[in-house]
């Protein structure tokens, strides 16, 4: 189902940042332009965000505490050095990390919304509250019992949940990956198209500059004259007013 509401919304934003941090070409580029982002640093700066942003003070204080106690055992699972190059999957534990703690949290709200009605919240509406569905990912549990996640598949199906398609790299993007920034890289057709149109002739740029002379001439005339007028009719309604007053005060005398 489409996502409901702000805090739908912000959770969607931090999955995105997590995938979007695991993407090789997004760790090089953050390189060469200067920034060091580690799985640490975005778990910060979403940890960061939540307690300067997040209006529900109730989730925000959930959250605070759970992370500043190293919640689902962040403090040794995200690395504090950059994941470039690394195969041992380590890029990928941010997203898997920040998954469980949504998920947990999908958990807690369905047995506080059962402990509402006083009663005990239920295996299937645990099992219903957990992302994603059997339905959604039947490949994501290692077992037919539900108990065990298969994080490999699961990070699959987040990746291309958040981030269904991976856009064209700009020019600048490109010569920056290639690691030459200012060097020209590849072009798409589009570019060479709008490259290849030729420039407005000089007579033609004069032609548009006198209409445009014109055109603000008529402009300023007309402003003047709009405000003459007004000026007039204010001094004819002063005089009329003036006449009456005047009238009205001899006729008592």
């Amino acid at each position: 189902e489409p996502a409901k509401g702000f805090t739908c919304g912000l959770w969607n934003l931090f999955h995105i940042l997590t995938i979007g941090s695991s993407k090789p070409d997004h760790q090089v580029y953050g390189f060469h332009r200067g920034y060091f982002v580690s799985p640490h640093h975005v778990a910060e700066t979403i940890r960061n965000f939540v307690e300067y942003f997040f209006s529900c003070s109730v989730c925000r204080t959930h959250y605070l505490e759970m992370y500043d106690n190293c919640g689902h055992d962040h403090c040794t699972r995200l690395k504090s050095e950059i994941n470039m190059g690394t195969k041992d999957g380590s890029d990928k534990e941010l997203s898997i990390w920040l998954w469980e703690v949504h998920n947990d949290v999908n958990a807690r709200l369905m047995k506080e919304a059962a402990q509402r009605q006083n009663r005990n919240v239920t295996h299937e509406e645990t099992m219903a509250s957990m992302f994603p569905t059997r339905k959604m990912c039947p490949d994501c549990w290692l077992n037919e019992n539900m108990t065990k996640w298969d994080n490999a598949t699961v990070f699959k199906f987040l990746d291309e949940w958040f981030w269904p398609a991976d856009l064209p790299p700009s020019k600048q993007f490109k010569s920056v990956i290639s690691g030459q920034p200012g060097k020209e890289a590849d072009i798409d057709e589009a570019d060479i198209e709008v490259a290849n149109e030729p420039l407005p002739s000089t007579k033609s740029r004069k032609s548009h500059a006198k209409v445009n002379l014109i055109a603000i001439t008529c402009l300023i005339l007309f402003s003047l004259f709009a405000v003459a007028a007004t000026r007039k009719r204010r001094e004819r309604r002063k005089k009329f007013v003036d006449s009456r007053f005047v009238k009205k005060k001899k006729g008592f005398c």
